[in-house]
């Protein structure tokens, strides 16, 4: 089966056909380096890390670009709010020294929250600051081509030069027009032209033009970088539906404008993230960054309320789904265990023949061998089918009842059932790396739960001996009484305080 991608270019799956045979030239907009990243960006960074790494299962070279912006109004209105805070201190610093400050500690939370989560960098990570030159080029040649004009050092992209301008959006320019606000800015020819560079303000952080010293406009960036890193002509361009407009279509026209060619042949779109049915927002008080939630959730949890829905359709995250991420996780986990358990047991077992008969052994055998790849199969052709992660997940699901089963039967010798176990077992492991799970030893996985679970209970135990010899029984008797409900036993002996499961 061929992969086929849902282009929103033409609003359909199709096959995907790569510019060159075995590559794949793949780009996606990063973040914006203002702020602590959101569960928002997590789930848009983790789609794009599953698609590279099926594109890679698949036997494609990818080479995979995602850019920082590190330039941009959000920014600097932050860092001018850091500038008074300083004042308010006695502290002098300018706004481009606070830029910086911004920029560096957001762009290391960024990469923090990354790892934690097991996502992996892009091959290729490139910083708008570090591409002025290449953005300066590209202005110079849409004005020259007459795609761009200068009024008083500011420069814009005339839309109206373009004729595919809406393509993305599957508008045109005229119903575009109609949805823009009024105005202010006197200097465009239409109110649907975007800045391409931005004469400075004071104090601002600005370089060097021909055109003034300014800094480039937000669109600009991806453009000039995804070009200079991928060519005129790449294969795949990815993001959040909240870009394609304006973003994605401005990139669209400057970019082929700029070249004559094909800017992106595939454009893909994640869903946006709401939380309990709302947009995510600091104001309503329901703003989840991704530091917050893996304080509380193993990062796999996340991930699995994410492949849950299909990575073109919105999420809603509630606590009460990733609870439910949470239990389908561990049976994941549990199954791993049984395997060893199962391994370790038949590695001391005598050789001898199944509880059954010949026949019964194979039939059992056989089915579940076929089961097995059946549910591979599946998964591929789920993942084949526009990277369909909710099928492909229950797919793997399919092989953890399978072998649940398997492992049940008494039928088949404990000898007899190792390599169906091992080839389960590396099934799920390689599936599961393309979806970014199950990637720790589970072994370090348990011992780590056990490891906090231990830490927790010095400290309860430690509150509850404090209490006795105060003599604060009724709160002694509360803890124990309050622990046991919770399925742990404490037992006093010798005159310390142990634990365990009931």
């Amino acid at each position: 089966m061929a992969l086929k991608i849902y282009n929103s270019l033409i609003n359909r799956k199709e096959e995907f056909k790569p510019i060159a045979a075995g590559e794949v030239k793949m780009y996606v907009c990063g973040v914006t380096v203002y702020d602590k990243c959101h569960i928002g960006h997590a789930r848009g960074a983790f789609v794009f890390d599953v698609v590279r790494d099926y594109l890679t299962y698949k036997r494609y070279e990818v080479t995979y670009v995602k850019n920082i912006t590190d330039v941009d109004d959000k920014i600097i209105n932050k860092a001018a709010e850091l500038v008074e805070e300083y004042k308010k201190k006695g502290i002098n610093k300018t706004l481009n020294e606070a830029v910086e400050e911004i920029t560096a500690c957001y762009i290391d939370a960024y990469y923090e929250d990354m790892d934690a989560l097991g996502i992996k960098k892009a091959d290729i990570e490139p910083r708008a600051t570090e591409h002025i030159d290449d953005m300066i080029k590209m202005i110079e040649g849409l004005i020259e081509k007459g795609y761009a004009y200068e009024v008083d050092g500011d420069v814009y992209f005339d839309v109206k030069k373009y004729k595919d301008y809406g393509q993305l959006s599957n508008q045109s320019v005229e119903e575009l027009q109609e949805g823009v606000r009024k105005e202010v800015d006197k200097k465009k020819r239409s109110a649907l032209d975007f800045a391409l560079w931005k004469k400075v303000k004071e104090h601002e952080p600005h370089w060097q033009s021909p055109f003034s010293n300014g800094r480039p406009g937000w669109h600009l960036e991806c453009s000039a970088m995804s070009i200079k890193y991928l060519g005129d002509n790449f294969d795949i361009h990815g993001g959040g539906r909240d870009l394609i407009f304006p973003h994605h279509e401005n990139e669209i026209a400057q970019a082929e404008c700029y070249t004559g060619k094909p800017f992106a042949n595939v454009w893909m779109h994640n869903g946006l993230l709401t939380v309990e049915g709302q947009k995510m927002a600091k104001s309503l008080g329901n703003f989840v960054t991704i530091s917050e939630i893996i304080k509380k959730y193993h990062p796999e949890t996340l991930k699995l309320l994410f492949l849950l829905s299909h990575y073109a359709s919105p999420v809603d995250f509630t606590f009460e789904k990733m609870d439910e991420a949470r239990t389908a996780r561990k049976k994941f986990y549990s199954l791993f265990e049984k395997i060893e358990n199962v391994l370790k047991d038949a590695g001391q077992a005598e050789e001898g023949a199944a509880a059954a008969e010949e026949a019964a052994l194979k039939r059992s055998l056989d089915d579940c061998a076929r089961g097995l790849e059946k549910a591979s199969q599946g998964f591929i052709e789920a993942m084949d089918d526009d990277f369909n992660t909710p099928t492909a997940l229950s797919r793997l699901f399919d092989i953890v009842n399978l072998i649940n089963k398997f492992i049940r039967d008494e039928s088949v010798a404990l000898k007899a059932k190792v390599a169906i176990l091992k080839s389960a077992k590396f099934t799920l492991k390689e599936f599961g790396g393309i979806l970014g799970l199950f990637q720790k030893d589970e072994k370090n996985e348990a011992g780590e739960e056990m490891e906090l679970l231990n830490k927790v209970m010095a400290i309860i135990l430690d509150i509850r001996q404090k209490a006795r010899q105060g003599k604060n029984f009724e709160l002694s008797d509360s803890i124990r009484e309050r622990l046991e409900d919770a399925g742990l036993i404490l037992e006093d002996e010798k005159g310390k305080t142990v634990w365990r499961k009931k």
